[in-house]
């Protein structure tokens, strides 16, 4: 497998490097960039879905904004609020060192994928069909979606096969990206998804970057000075639009729920259309700037693991295994066998562990702790990094058992990964958030795989 060359994103993290000595804890984002580097260098590969390329650098986004966080909001004062933010962003790399480090001797042992095995596997794709299927998935996803929350016991079920919707998608991308087919039809999939996101409660608007990132990862062979040129705009937009929507989401959401505080949409598309574009219009320069604080603080998440590492072991011991028993039993044992189970509420974990009463489910909203943070209360350090390296050996089994045998066909097989793992990108998920979503949604593909996945490569397939 051909590694990515990264000579010119080398080039430019030196640039960076060096316009970053005029702020303040430089050193801190210098060493962040080398550890982006190495990060790449240990997971992307051309030719594969390099989606856990993807969630490693999305994390990386998320601690390196802790610097930035630290320097717009505490004045650079790396102890302004904690004594461990230090030693929070320097675990924080190495675990993703770690599980980058595991995740590609796992998941890379004896894989051979060239361009002509690809070539060949997208040859025997139809378009049209697949055209078709995407449609198809759409619509059962946006059902499937409205349905979800309304029956308790089937919500992860019918989320996870709502994600089929982005198989399709990928499909469609690798399709339009090869054969230079259907252009058209894919820039409408992205602009539908995209407006459609607005109307979440969630703010999904932004899945349909991250599917497209990861897609565009799989051609990319090196990273020369257009492609970081490019992937620089980009970045300058969405960070733009993340501002933008950090500004207004609060009003939005309340609009949408109707003050009820639940994590719902009441009101129709056109109300949520027409507030959306009030809300839009008021945003100022005044209203921006107070915006880049908050969306940093929203982004970065390592602050609640240096609250951790500030109360734990000095006032609450290190719990050697219990918060992750309780996860694996919390997901496992139905409620049928333990009814006093209750629901998750990840702020209630995060409260404790940070010493910051935070608000909960009761009131719309949720605050994790975080899975690193996770690790760190029940093994500390070095302990931490052991579980961490666990949860990445796990990642690379499951990917490897889709990559090798979801289908018949590899293609489809890499649109099936990049669907069942995109929605790990997140840095601050909740152990127990994380765990039951990887639980559930694996057990969700292993059935499809015998089940709807050998008729979907069937029907898209030339020879059918």
């Amino acid at each position: 497998m051909k590694r990515v060359d990264i000579s010119g994103l080398s080039g430019l993290m030196i640039i960076l490097s060096v316009l970053s000595l005029a702020m303040q804890n430089s050193l801190f984002i210098i060493l962040g960039f080398a550890v982006l580097l190495i990060i790449i260098l240990l997971t992307w590969r051309l030719y594969l879905p390099n989606v856990f390329t993807f969630i490693m650098v999305f994390h990386w986004a998320q601690i390196i904004t802790f610097i930035f966080y630290i320097n717009t909001s505490w004045h650079g004062d790396l102890h302004y609020l904690t004594n461990s933010a230090v030693s929070a962003f320097l675990c924080s790399l190495t675990g993703l060192l770690v599980m980058s480090f595991v995740f590609a001797e796992v998941a890379y042992k004896d894989l051979v994928v060239t361009a002509e095995i690809f070539a060949n596997a997208v040859k025997k794709i139809d378009a049209k069909r697949v055209l078709y299927l995407y449609i198809l998935l759409y619509f059962i996803s946006s059902i499937l979606g409205r349905l979800a929350f309304g029956f308790g016991s089937l919500t992860q079920i019918f989320l996870n096969i709502a994600l089929l919707k982005w198989a399709g998608f990928v499909l469609l991308g690798y399709l339009t990206y090869k054969n230079k087919e259907y252009r058209l039809f894919f820039l409408v999939a992205f602009l539908l998804d995209f407006v459609a996101g607005f109307f979440s409660f969630f703010s999904s608007f932004k899945d349909v970057f991250f599917y497209s990132a990861v897609i565009l990862m799989t051609f990319i062979s090196k990273i020369n000075f257009n492609v970081s040129f490019k992937l620089g705009v980009g970045v300058i937009a969405l960070f733009y639009l993340a501002v933008v929507w950090t500004v207004i989401k609060g009003d939005y959401r309340r609009f949408l729920n109707e003050g009820t505080g639940q994590q719902v949409v009441n009101v129709s598309e056109d109300k949520a259309f027409n507030k959306l574009s009030n809300l839009l219009a008021s945003v100022n320069d005044e209203s921006l700037t107070e915006g880049v604080g908050s969306f940093f603080y929203r982004l970065q998440y390592v602050y609640h693991l240096a609250k951790s590492m500030d109360i734990v072991p000095a006032t609450i011991p290190f719990q050697h295994g219990n918060v992750w028993r309780e996860t694996v039993q919390f997901v496992l044992v139905p409620r049928i066998l333990n009814p006093n189970k209750g629901t998750l509420d990840n702020s209630i974990k995060a409260s404790k562990y940070t010493g910051i009463q935070f608000s909960g489910a009761s009131r719309g909203v949720s605050f994790s702790l975080g899975y690193f943070a996770d690790c760190y209360v029940d093994f500390g350090v070095p302990g931490m990094f052991l579980a961490l390296a666990a949860i990445a050996f796990i990642f690379a089994k499951i990917y490897r058992f889709l990559l090798l045998k979801a289908t018949g066909n590899i293609v489809v097989n890499y649109a099936i990964i990049i669907a069942f793992f995109v929605q790990f990108s997140f840095f601050e998920m909740d152990g127990t958030f994380m765990f039951g979503r990887l639980f559930t949604s694996f057990v969700v593909f292993l059935v499809l795989k015998y089940t709807l996945f050998p008729r979907m490569e069937k029907f898209i397939s030339k020879e059918s």
